[in-house]
């Protein structure tokens, strides 16, 4: 017997429930106790606040910041160091804590941590919290207001209020691979649970990236008992900076007077740079600075600037504010010393494959020689598809076929305003649709690591919470 779709009413429907749509319901219930009324998350996991990043099951996968200064509420700083002591995790995993006794536990823990203090609060909430494990493939705006989801099943739910909490989409497939989308030896989405199973031990690897996730490929496979040798090729060929382990502290005022070029800004903090590293102090500060102050210093840039500081500054940037675990530092220092790895600034040009292998064409930067190598498996490690996530996500996707989004002027994710609601196509804000998590970068700035990924969503939740039932 078929079941007939079914239709749903709530107050709030939250579609994606990574860790930044997890923050927006934890935040939800545990800042605004006198709530009433039903809250429909709409993810498809099993834990909510795993997401991406932290639904990993891979052990050899670790959170890149120090356990002590990660937590799901920023007013609790040790909010998650007190739910660790209460777990047997560091019997289970004495690897997680370095020679300086901090901790960097495997992402998948961090996750857990998250799914259960957002359970915690709805346990104590008299709002009514309603978990579909389900994909949602559509929305639009209600005749009668509102919004209408639909799920894949066919199913309907219905509500004032529509939170976007979807984030990162699957790698896009470098140019230099089109044509050999069907390959097995072509890893598209490295994330994928099964992506690396078809590696053999002793093959030949191409790894095109080197940020984060180039790295925790590297660092899996040899987990898996891979053997052979790993190329990784990336434009500038530049690695997570190897972190200090000197006490660190925000240095600089990046806000006061903000700069309005990137090139201003660029100086401004080597200047800052400059005047720590004289002190003894390290670089770490500055970072810590910027991120603290992004928003300020994002606002400041026009639209042109913007674009300027990604295509230039971008990879600088990434590779110093988003740096390795030490164990995974580790692990690239030995292949390199060792010479199983091999880190190179290339550009891919062009593939053929045969039965045997994949040849892939590259010119170093800085040369006018073509190189080739031969290698069993390409593993594409190029990041999230920013650039293509409305298309690319269906439910995104059908608002702005609708004209009820659009991708904002850096293409980096959704355009909303100062208070993270979706502009639409005629630029007007919609007063009851939001965005929490890095797809609001493109108004906000950073929003890719903790505690902004987390106070966004409270921000957006104290909004909600005005709207909502009393």
């Amino acid at each position: 017997m078929v079941q007939r779709p079914t239709s749903s009413k709530a107050d709030v429907i939250l579609v994606g429930a990574g860790l930044s749509g997890a923050a927006f319901v934890a935040h939800l219930l545990r800042d605004h106790p006198d709530l009433q009324g039903d809250v429909v998350v709409i993810e498809p996991a099993e834990r909510l606040g795993a997401g991406l990043a932290y639904g990993t099951a891979d052990p050899a996968h670790r959170t890149n910041v120090t356990a002590g200064r990660m937590s799901l509420f920023p007013d609790r700083p040790d909010h998650f160091i007190d739910w660790l002591s209460g777990t047997s995790e560091a019997a289970q995993d004495p690897d997680a804590v370095t020679s300086d006794g901090r901790r960097h536990v495997r992402r998948n823990l961090f996750g857990t941590y998250v799914d259960d203090a957002v359970r915690t609060q709805i346990a104590g909430s008299a709002v009514i919290v309603r978990h579909r494990r389900e994909r949602a493939s559509s929305a639009a705006p209600s005749p009668g207001g509102g919004w209408q989801v639909t799920l894949e099943t066919g199913d309907t739910v219905s509500a004032p209020l529509l939170v976007l909490g979807v984030s990162h989409t699957a790698p896009d497939l470098p140019a230099f691979l089109h044509g050999l989308e069907a390959d097995p030896r072509v890893v598209r989405d490295p994330w994928e649970r099964t992506a690396l199973e078809a590696i053999g031990p002793d093959d030949a690897v191409l790894v095109v990236g080197t940020g984060l996730t180039g790295c925790d490929v590297i660092t899996s496979l040899r987990a898996r008992g891979h053997r052979g040798s790993i190329l990784a090729l990336s434009r500038r060929g530049l690695l997570p900076r190897p972190r200090t382990w000197l006490p660190v502290s925000a240095s600089g005022d990046f806000a006061t007077d903000p700069e309005a070029t990137a090139l201003g800004l660029l100086r401004r903090v080597r200047q800052q740079v400059a005047q720590i590293a004289a002190l003894g102090e390290p670089w770490e500060g500055v970072v810590d600075a910027i991120r603290s102050q992004a928003r300020t210093i994002w606002k400041a840039l026009p639209v042109v600037e913007r674009r300027r500081l990604l295509r230039h500054l971008r990879p600088f940037w990434d590779v110093h504010r988003f740096q390795c675990a030490p164990q995974i530092e580790a692990v690239l220092a030995d292949g390199q010393r060792s010479g199983w790895l091999t880190v190179t600034a290339a550009m891919p040009l062009d593939a053929e494959a045969d039965t045997d292998a994949i040849t892939v064409r590259f010119r170093r930067r800085g040369r006018s020689a073509i190189e080739q190598v031969r290698i069993a498996a390409v593993v594409n490690c190029t990041g999230p598809g920013h650039r293509s996530v409305v298309s690319a996500h269906p439910l995104l996707r059908s608002l702005a076929d609708a004209g009820a989004l659009r991708a904002d002027s850096c293409r980096l994710g959704i355009d909303v305003d100062e208070t993270s609601r979706v502009i639409a196509v005629d630029g007007e804000a919609w007063p009851s649709l939001f965005v929490v998590g890095p797809l609001a970068r493109g108004t906000h700035g950073e929003l890719m690591g903790l505690p902004q990924v987390t106070t966004q969503p409270r921000e957006v939740a104290a909004l909600v919470a005005t709207l909502m039932p009393a």
